[in-house]
């Protein structure tokens, strides 16, 4: 992964990929609730409160798996590196986080002292929405964290890249309501940036982190241990059984 070409394929995949994931889990939610709905109705049944739960559950499930599954896939393709379980604390992840950060959209999570009613409603809509991502994704990617603690040295970097690159985001956001007529579409802009931003983010920290991963192949052949490509240099001459050049 020394080559800028390479580098540059792998941010660009984990780009796409991390566009994709959302339209990509919403669908697969969509079906699964559907196909859900119509084997258990009774689960679904306006007398309980179990069809939310559910639903959030399969929708939550879903979103972690497509994340885990395509990262991992990016990671194997383009790094070599076998990251294990990596899908199952994805999915983990994302039902916790789900689970913590789900409350904050009926009843705020926050003291009052967060707000400050000295600026404009939106402004305030828009750090709230930047707290529950926050919180959501600083939940998820310790889940992940754990994960990528067995192979990669300070991978505390992970969950740094997301807190940090949700800050950045939520700045942004704040500084385009300035713009003329960003009321009618602050939202659209505020998650088009969080998520290029921190899709960007996560993909430069995994490709710095998994440049020099903890554990060698050398010994270890679990699921876990690194396995890099081989390329054989240009100075490296192979000799084939019976080459009698040599």
């Amino acid at each position: 992964m020394n080559s800028p070409v390479k580098r540059g394929r792998f941010i660009l995949a984990w780009l796409v990929a991390g566009i994709a994931v959302l339209p990509l889990s919403a669908a697969l939610a969509f079906i699964a609730v559907s196909i859900s709905s119509e084997a258990i109705p009774v689960l679904w049944s306006s007398s309980n409160n179990y069809g939310t739960m559910l639903g959030l559950a399969i929708i939550w499930t879903i979103n972690g798996f497509c994340i885990g599954f395509l990262q991992k896939a990016i990671v194997k393709r383009y790094l070599r590196v076998g990251l294990g379980s990596w899908k199952v604390f994805s999915v983990l992840g994302a039902l916790l986080a789900g689970s913590i950060a789900y409350p904050c959209l009926e009843s705020s999570c926050f003291p009052p002292q967060f707000y400050d009613d000295r600026i404009p409603t939106e402004f305030n809509l828009t750090l709230e929405s930047s707290r529950i991502v926050l919180l959501y994704l600083t939940v998820f990617s310790i889940a992940q964290c754990l994960a990528l603690s067995r192979i990669a040295s300070g991978s505390w970097r992970w969950i740094a890249a997301h807190v940090g690159s949700v800050a950045i985001a939520a700045f942004v956001s704040l500084a385009s309501l300035t713009l003329p007529g960003a009321a009618y579409y602050d939202a659209v802009i505020a998650m088009a940036l969080h998520a290029l931003i921190v899709t960007l983010a996560t993909g430069y920290t995994m490709l710095r982190m998994l440049s020099s991963p903890r554990r060698a192949a050398a010994g270890r052949h679990d699921e876990w241990a690194y396995q890099p490509a081989l390329e054989p240099s240009s100075a490296q001459t192979i000799i084939t059984p019976g080459d009698d050049s040599a």
